[in-house]
Parts: structure tokens; C-alpha cells; sequence
């Protein structure tokens, strides 16, 4: 059955005279990949990069913790609150979580959920029921917000910045959650490929590409029926992991032991990234409509580590190339990150 994806790569190979081999003549290698599904190109480059090196997350906690909105007494009196008539209430909670309007909205239902009381976690010890309270209060509010856009056929979208060099403005965990009707550039090209890719194939694509990368060299790990993987045409820099929910195609059909499945991989996941010297990531889940039927597409989390290219000078890891011209640029290859994530994966099964 794995031949039944193709994985496109074009090998490029660039001459020039390098000055540290006395203007020898060498060839360098690089990469296009081609994601299965979409078809979008991703460029696997060579790059003098050696400094993951996280700056003093202690300090910047302790130099936020003072004015931080989403902390437990100041949470009440500084974040918004919802209509009554969609929240009893104003904030809708679950554990130590608490959701409630962005006071910066994204669209007519955007909310923040703050996923648990304490102000930093390092990324090697984010709790597990952090993510699973952020999660399941995420699901809940995105099951009472979904009835009033478009129909009942929007879309639930759930992300996570965690620290500044993902774009994060609070150090506090917290995830945006966005009910609309407006589906994003990216989800909306997937979703249309899965859509033809269903209507040529008879399967959707999800369960071909399980098929297909099952234990193989970009195969992560599974637990609860979510697989983790490094997708085959990279997003990030320092490559990219996903999560496939087979069966689920939204985060409003998620139950309690999905989430604390998919909590408990993403832990590890950080875990082994934290290893590497990583410290920030973005996270979204990227969904199909409320109540969409027929199953064209799985749901899908996406999590991309992100770091400073120059820490000195605040480099950021996104440049021209992933903003402008839409082009995915990484340093690593996905069979190499899925090694090293899969290895932290089984280390963290044994204890």
C-alpha cells in the first residue's frame, strides 16, 4: 500500500569556488520536496547553523509574572467577558483553564484560552494536563460557538504560540480559538485537495498517507489512534511534526481520552525538541468544517519548532521566502527529525 503516495523530491546541485577549501571547486546539494497532497514545494538547503541555545527563560518569566493578564488574580478583573447569552457567565472553564474573548479579536468568535494558573512552563516540563484542560476547554467553547456561524458550517480553529520567537505576546500558556466562517489560505488549499483527492481515489487521503509512512523513516509514534510523523515536505526550519486524529475531523469531535492521547504525545514531542535546545513552537490544529460529511479530510495538528536564526541580533527564523513567496525552507530533512523525536518518544514510553 505505500506505493500508493507519491513522494516527489528533485535533487538540485549548485557549483562555486568555497573559500574555506581554498576556492576549490565542490557541488552543493539541496532539496525540493512536493507535499503529497497539495502538491506545495518545500526547499531543503545547507545552512550554517549551530546555536539553539535558549536565552534566560527564568529571567523573562520572573520579568513578566507581574503584569501578566491571564494570572490567577488578575485574570477576573483585566480579560473580557462574553455575552451572557453565549456564555453564562462571560468565561467558560475546564481544570485550570478559563476562555474568554480576545480583546483583539480575528473574527466575530475569537477567544483566548488560558490553560492553567501558573505563569511558565519550560517547554521539556509543560504538564500534560495543562495541554489537556487548554484543550478540552478549547472543544468545549468551539461546541457552543459553532451553532452560530454560518449555519452551523464553519470552523473551529485552535492554535498555541508558546514564547516570543513564535510570535506569542504572553508568556502565560495560552491558546487562540477561533470559531469562523472565513477558512484560512491554507486550510482552504488542503481541504480542496482532499476534496479532489477523494473524489479521484475513493479513500481520503488521510488514510493513505498512514498507510504509506506507518513505521517508516518519518514515523514518529501512536498512542490513542493519533500518529505523529515529520511530514515529508517541511515547514519550519528545523523541519516540522504532525499529528493525524484518524476519525476526527474537527476539534469539536474530539472526546476526553482523544485529548489526553494527543497530550500526552505532544508532550513528548516537546520533550525531544527541548532536547535539541528548542524552546518555542507554534501549534494549530487544522480542521475540516463542523459536522462535515463525507470524511474528506482528518483532523491534523501541525507543530512547528521556532528560534532565532541570530540570537545576538534577533534574527527571526521566517524570511522572504516563507512570506512572500509561499516557498517552505528547512535546514534539516524530515527523516532526520522523525530519528530524533522518535527516540525521545520511546525514552519517554519507558519511564
Amino acid at each position: 500500500m505505500g506505493d500508493s503516495i507519491e513522494f516527489r523530491a528533485e535533487k538540485k546541485r549548485a557549483r562555486l569556488h568555497d573559500p574555506r577549501r581554498g576556492f576549490a571547486a565542490v557541488e552543493v546539494e539541496s532539496e525540493v520536496r512536493f507535499d503529497p497532497l497539495t502538491g506545495n514545494s518545500a526547499r531543503i538547503c545547507h545552512f550554517a547553523y549551530n546555536d539553539t541555545r535558549p536565552p534566560d527563560l527564568a529571567e523573562m518569566a520572573a520579568a513578566t509574572r507581574t503584569e501578566c493578564p491571564f494570572c490567577p488574580e488578575r485574570i477576573e478583573a483585566v480579560t473580557p467577558r462574553f455575552p451572557e447569552e453565549l456564555i453564562a457567565g462571560g468565561r467558560l472553564r475546564r481544570g485550570g483553564a478559563v476562555v474568554f474573548p480576545n480583546l483583539f479579536p480575528y473574527d466575530d468568535v475569537s477567544g483566548v484560552a488560558a490553560m492553567c494558573p501558573e505563569h511558565f512552563f519550560a517547554m521539556d516540563a509543560v504538564p500534560t494536563q495543562a495541554i489537556v484542560d487548554g484543550l478540552a476547554a478549547a472543544r468545549d467553547f468551539l461546541r457552543i460557538a459553532a451553532a452560530g456561524v454560518a449555519g452551523g458550517a464553519g470552523y473551529g480553529i485552535v492554535t498555541w504560540n508558546y514564547m516570543p520567537a513564535s510570535g506569542g505576546s504572553q508568556v502565560h500558556p495560552h491558546m487562540q480559538v477561533v470559531a469562523t466562517a472565513s477558512v484560512p489560505n491554507a486550510l482552504r488549499r488542503e481541504l480542496a485537495a482532499a476534496e479532489a483527492w477523494l473524489a479521484r481515489r475513493g479513500r481520503p487521503f488521510a488514510a493513505e498517507l498512514l498507510e504509506a509512512e506507518r513505521d517508516g523513516p518519518r514515523w514518529i509514534g501512536e498512542e490513542g489512534g493519533i500518529a505523529w510523523l515529520a511530514p515529508f515536505a517541511p515547514s519550519g526550519l528545523l523541519g516540522d511534526a504532525a499529528a493525524v486524529f484518524a476519525g476526527r475531523a474537527a476539534v469539536t469531535e474530539l472526546t476526553d481520552a482523544d485529548i489526553a492521547a494527543f497530550a500526552n504525545g505532544l508532550v513528548r514531542v516537546l520533550r525531544g525538541l527541548a532536547a535539541q535546545g528548542l524552546w518555542s513552537f507554534n501549534l494549530c490544529l487544522m480542521p475540516d468544517a463542523f459536522g462535515r460529511r463525507p470524511r474528506r479530510h482528518a483532523l491534523t495538528a501541525r507543530l512547528l519548532p521556532r528560534f532565532y536564526l541570530n540570537p545576538r541580533l534577533h534574527v527571526s527564523d521566517v524570511a522572504y521566502m516563507h512570506l512572500l513567496l509561499e516557498e517552505r525552507f528547512s535546514m534539516t530533512y524530515p527523516e532526520d527529525v522523525a530519528a530524533r523525536l522518535r527516540e525521545a518518544w520511546s525514552a519517554s514510553q519507558e519511564h
